[in-house]
C-alpha cells in the first residue's frame, strides 16, 4: 500500500493586527511577552470576515532563541458566523510554519473543525515597530 498524495488548498489571507507586547519577564518556559490582538480582516476563497478586537498571542523566547507563538482569537464572518482560532508555531529560518485550529458552530463552517490546516505567517511592519502578521490558512486534503 503506498502513502496518498496530498495536496493544500487556500482557505484564507487574514491580517491580524497587534497592540503594543506585554512584557511578562523570564518564565521556567522563557521570556513571555503577551501580544493583545486588535482587529483585522480575513479574506478568501472559503472564509471571509473580520478578526474581533479580543484575544493574544501568548509568545515565548525559549533559551535556544526559537519564539514560540500561541494565539488565540476569534473571526466574525461576513454573514455573521463567530470563528473560534488557536494558532501556533515557531519562528524559525528560513520561515515561519504555523499549525492553526478552527472551532466552528453546527452550520455551514463546521468543516473547520475536522480540517487540516497548515498556516504561513509573515510579520507586517510599520517602519522598524511590528504593527500586525499576515497570515495564509490552507486546507491539506487527501488528492
Amino acid at each position: 500500500m503506498t502513502h496518498p498524495e496530498l495536496t493544500m488548498e487556500l482557505v484564507a489571507r487574514l491580517e491580524v493586527l497587534i497592540a503594543e507586547p506585554i512584557d511578562a519577564g523570564v518564565t521556567p518556559a522563557g521570556h513571555r511577552r503577551v501580544i493583545p490582538i486588535t482587529g483585522g480582516r480575513v479574506d478568501g476563497p472559503r472564509v471571509t470576515g473580520e478578526v474581533l478586537g479580543i484575544g493574544a498571542d501568548w509568545s515565548v523566547v525559549r533559551g535556544d532563541g526559537v519564539a514560540a507563538v500561541t494565539a488565540k482569537y476569534l473571526i466574525r464572518t461576513d454573514d455573521g458566523v463567530v470563528l473560534t482560532v488557536t494558532n501556533t508555531g515557531a519562528f524559525t529560518a528560513p520561515g515561519i510554519v504555523t499549525s492553526p485550529r478552527i472551532e466552528a458552530p453546527e452550520g455551514p463552517y463546521a468543516w473547520l473543525n475536522d480540517a487540516v490546516l497548515i498556516g504561513t505567517l509573515v510579520p507586517l511592519l510599520d517602519g522598524a515597530r511590528p504593527r500586525g502578521v499576515s497570515l495564509q490558512f490552507h486546507q491539506v486534503r487527501v488528492k
